[in-house]
C-alpha cells in the first residue's frame, strides 16, 4: 500500500513539474540562457529571435534581419568568433516598437529637416521651435476671436429665429434675412475647422521638435529649458534602444533610428549589453552611451572590452 502510495505520489510531481515546465518553457529557457551567459561568456552564441515588429517603420522583416546581421558582425569580426545566431525560437527577443520617438523622427524628415545630435543641430531646431511655436501662439488666438464671433453671431440668429417662431413664423423677406445669416454662420463654422486644423498640424510638427529638442538637450548634456509638449503627454525619455534581461525574458527594443547606419549602431550597442557590456567613455564607441559616432567597427576600447568579457587572451 505505500509503494503504491510513494509511485501515485511520484507520478502527480511528475505530472505537476512537465506541467509547469510546459507552461514555463519560454521562462524557463531563458534563465538557462541566462545563467550560461553569466558562468560561461561567449561559450555558447546567444539564439536571438523577432518579437514585436511594427511595419510603420517601413522596414521589411528581412531589411531588419539583415541590419540586426551587420551589427552581429561588428562584434564577431574582430574576434574571430560566433557571438550570436538567429534562431526563430532564440530567446533574445528582437523587437521593433513604432511610439511619438519614431513618429517624431519622420515627421522631422517629412518636414526636411535634418537630426543630428550635436549642438549645430540643437541650435537650428531650437529656432524652427521657437518660430512654431509664435505661428501657434498668433493662430491659436485667431482662431479663438473666430470662435468668440461665431458664439456672439450663433446667439444672435437663434435668438431672432426664436422670436420669429413665437409669432408664428418669418415674413419672407425676414426669412431671407435669416437664411443670409445662416449661411455666414456655415461659412464661418467652415473657417473655424479650416483654422482647426492648420493648428492642429502645427501641435504635431512643435510636439515632434519637442521630443528630438529634449533628447539632443539630454545626450549632448546640455544645461537647457526642458521643452514642453503642446496638447499632450509624451514619454519622459527618450531611448533610442533598450536591452532588458528580467524573469520574463531577455529582449533588445529599438525605438527610433534615423537611417541604416543608425539602425545598425544602435543594435550592435544593445547586443553589446546582450554580451554582458556596460558603457564605455569613448564618444566613438560602440559601447558609448549614445548613439552618435559613425563608425561601424569596434574601436579599441570596444574590443578590449569584449575580450575581458568573453575571457579572450590578448596576445
Amino acid at each position: 500500500m505505500k509503494s503504491a502510495i510513494r509511485i501515485l505520489l511520484s507520478v502527480l510531481i511528475l505530472v505537476f513539474l512537465s506541467a509547469f515546465a510546459y507552461t514555463h518553457w519560454d521562462q524557463i529557457q531563458s534563465m538557462v540562457q541566462r545563467w550560461k551567459n553569466q558562468t560561461f561568456p561567449c561559450q555558447q552564441p546567444i539564439a536571438y529571435s523577432i518579437g514585436s515588429f511594427d511595419k510603420r517603420f517601413g522596414v521589411s522583416q528581412k531589411d531588419f534581419l539583415n541590419a540586426i546581421g551587420q551589427a552581429e558582425q561588428i562584434w564577431e569580426k574582430p574576434v574571430h568568433q560566433q557571438l550570436f545566431s538567429y534562431d526563430k525560437t532564440g530567446s533574445l527577443k528582437i523587437n521593433l516598437v513604432y511610439d511619438y520617438r519614431q513618429a517624431a523622427t519622420l515627421k522631422l524628415q517629412q518636414l526636411g529637416i535634418e537630426i543630428r545630435d550635436d549642438q549645430a543641430s540643437y541650435d537650428q531646431l531650437k529656432i524652427k521651435y521657437n518660430s512654431s511655436s509664435a505661428s501657434y501662439q498668433q493662430q491659436k488666438a485667431a482662431l479663438e476671436n473666430l470662435v468668440a464671433a461665431y458664439q456672439i453671431k450663433k446667439q444672435s440668429y437663434e435668438a431672432e429665429v426664436n422670436a420669429w417662431n413665437k409669432q408664428g413664423g418669418a415674413p419672407p423677406e425676414e426669412f431671407q434675412k435669416l437664411e443670409q445669416k445662416r449661411n455666414e454662420l456655415n461659412i464661418l463654422a467652415d473657417q473655424i475647422n479650416q483654422t482647426q486644423k492648420e493648428l492642429n498640424g502645427m501641435v504635431d510638427t512643435i510636439n515632434s521638435l519637442v521630443t528630438v529638442l529634449n533628447r539632443q538637450a539630454s545626450n549632448l548634456n546640455l544645461v537647457a529649458t526642458k521643452f514642453n509638449t503642446v496638447g499632450q503627454s509624451q514619454g519622459a525619455e527618450f531611448e533610442e534602444g533598450l536591452y532588458q534581461s528580467d524573469a520574463r525574458g531577455n529582449a533588445i527594443t529599438i525605438y527610433q533610428f534615423d537611417n541604416q547606419q543608425k539602425l545598425v549602431r544602435v543594435l550592435a550597442h544593445e547586443m553589446g549589453h546582450a554580451l554582458g557590456l556596460g558603457h564605455l567613455n569613448n564618444p566613438v564607441a560602440i559601447m558609448y552611451r549614445l548613439n552618435q559616432g559613425k563608425n561601424e567597427k569596434l574601436t579599441a576600447d570596444d574590443i578590449a572590452a569584449l575580450k575581458q568579457r568573453c575571457r579572450i587572451p590578448t596576445p
